[in-house]
Formats: C-alpha cells, sequence, structure tokens
C-alpha cells in the first residue's frame, strides 16, 4: 500500500487545508509585524520587498492599486516551478502554488497599519518571525511551500540528510540583508536578520519532516505485523529480533525503525492497532548516515 492511500483522500483535504492556514498565517505575520516596520522577509519575498521600496521611493514607479512586491512574488515564483515539477513532483506544485497565489492575494488584500500594532522594532522582528516560520512551516508540513528559496530547500533537503530548509533560508536571507545594509540602513538589517534566524526555527520546528526519530517497538503479539506495516504504509524500512522480558521472562519481538517527526505520529497509530499494551520509545534528533530515504 503505498503512502498516498495510507493517508486517504481525507488526509489529502487536509494537506491543501493546512496549506491554506499556512498561508493565512504567513500573510497576517509579514502585513501585520514585518511590513510596517520597515523590515524586509525572507527570500523571495524579501527580494521583492526590496525590488519595491527601490521601484516606488526611488524610480517613483507604481501599479496602481496593486502591490508590486505581491506582483513580483507570484512573477518570480514562475521561474521556480519547474524545479519543482521536475524534481519534487505535481502535489508539491499543486500544493506550493495555492501557497503562493493565496499569499500574493492576501498580502495585498490584507491592509498594512499606518502605525505600528507595537511600537517595538525588537518585539515586531520576534513576532513576525514566529508567525511567517509558522506559516511556512505549516506548508511545508502539509506537502507544498510558500514558495521560492522553500523549493530549493526541499530539493536539497531531499539530496542531504544534513540539510534542511531553514538553513537554505537562513544563507540566501544572508545575501539579502548585506544588500539592505548597503541600500538602507545598518539597523534595519540588525532586525531583518531577527527576523530571518526566529523564522528559520520555526520552520524546522514545525516542519517536522527534517526531524529524525529513533523508535524501538516492544510487543509479545505480532511484531512482523507491525514490520510489515512500516514497510507498506510508511515506505520504511524496520529491524525485527527475538529478546526476553525482563520481569517476566517471556518471549518478546523488538522492532527499530528510523523515520521522521511526522511519520512517528502514524507508527503510534500502526502500534496501537496491533497491539496496544506495546511498549515504544521515541528518540529525536538522531544522526543519520548511510542509506535513509528523506520523505518530502
Amino acid at each position: 500500500m503505498k503512502k498516498a492511500k495510507a493517508y486517504g483522500r481525507g488526509g489529502q483535504w487536509t494537506g491543501y487545508l493546512l496549506c491554506a492556514a499556512g498561508a493565512c498565517v504567513y500573510a497576517l505575520g509579514l502585513n501585520l509585524f514585518v511590513s510596517p516596520m520597515g523590515f524586509y522577509a525572507n527570500g523571495v519575498m524579501g527580494i521583492s520587498q526590496i525590488a519595491q521600496a527601490v521601484l516606488t521611493d526611488r524610480l517613483h514607479i507604481s501599479l496602481g492599486g496593486v502591490s508590486i512586491s505581491a506582483a513580483l512574488y507570484l512573477l518570480l515564483n514562475l521561474f521556480l516551478f519547474i524545479l519543482a515539477v521536475r524534481s519534487i513532483g505535481k502535489r508539491f506544485l499543486i500544493k506550493t502554488g495555492l501557497g503562493v497565489v493565496l499569499i500574493s492575494v492576501l498580502i495585498d488584500l490584507i491592509p498594512i497599519p499606518k502605525a505600528p500594532i507595537i511600537n517595538e522594532q525588537l518585539t515586531c522582528a520576534v513576532i513576525g518571525g514566529i508567525a511567517c516560520g509558522t506559516g511556512t512551516g505549516l506548508c511545508l508540513r502539509a506537502g507544498g511551500s510558500t514558495g521560492g528559496t522553500d523549493i530549493l530547500g526541499m530539493y536539497f533537503a531531499k539530496k542531504s540528510h544534513e540539510f534542511s530548509v531553514g538553513k537554505l533560508n537562513l544563507l540566501i536571507n544572508a545575501v539579502i540583508y548585506v544588500i539592505c545594509i548597503l541600500l538602507f540602513d545598518v539597523s534595519v538589517a540588525i532586525y531583518c536578520i531577527i527576523y530571518a534566524v526566529f523564522s528559520s526555527m520555526m520552520v524546522d520546528r514545525v516542519h517536522t519532516q527534517s526531524i529524525n526519530v529513533e523508535a524501538l517497538i516492544f510487543t509479545k503479539t505480532d511484531g512482523e505485523e507491525i514490520r510489515k506495516r512500516i514497510i507498506s504504509e510508511l515506505n520504511r524500512s524496520a529491524t525485527l529480533w527475538r529478546a526476553t522480558g525482563g520481569y517476566t521472562g517471556t518471549d518478546t519481538e523488538v522492532i527499530y525503525a528510523v523515520l521522521s517527526k511526522y511519520e512517528a505520529a502514524i507508527l503510534r497509530r500502526i502500534v496501537k492497532d496491533v497491539d496496544d499494551k506495546a511498549f515504544v520509545t521515541f528518540r529525536e534528533g538522531c544522526h543519520i548516515a548511510g542509506n535513509f530515504k528523506k520523505h518530502l
């Protein structure tokens, strides 16, 4: 049974709703906390905001009532969709398209307060980073993204076990904020870096596919059934061996598997379905070397 079948159609619709919710959280964080303070966001959105500032403030170019940053954000993402189709898949493309379009529409529709909600730059940088990072992480967790560098991050995360989406965003942002220092004010760039750090942390925290988990399952009933369901429903390998209970001295079966934190929640349901008295332990953040496929 393939992974998609294991989740079912309801799970797929939940993914689209989660992606839409992530886009809303991102847009709210951007327009309510980041933009009012004159800060710049991550990746493609940050590039779009900087371009808008240059075009409107220095070259006095406008698109009427349409946000230049929203239009540029949508346009720049079109060039990255080819990479998403060829390297990651059509379902990821559809969810990413949903996220990108929603963000572009929402940042144009949600009014940016003339006076900041919180008149404290550091607080706005932190809250804005948490909100936008959470929104991005929700989209990634749903199997999509907010576009831009998230697409590149997903691509490289699939190629390397040591890589994460947040790390790539942080690297690219370093280049963006050097441009901010050259074009604008050093203090603005510093607060933007603080925003980027908190955003990156929240992306990796919410996007649980990037967190590796070791699982040990001890059962006295049917370890073989659990092993088979791990392979069929999660598309993961699992090792099974026989052991002896310390207190009872009875035969026990032990199943060992490594998977993502997101898949660990599914594994809990599998184990409970087969043996609700099984003893299960999980260890997060384990280092992995060798043949381990990162599921995105």
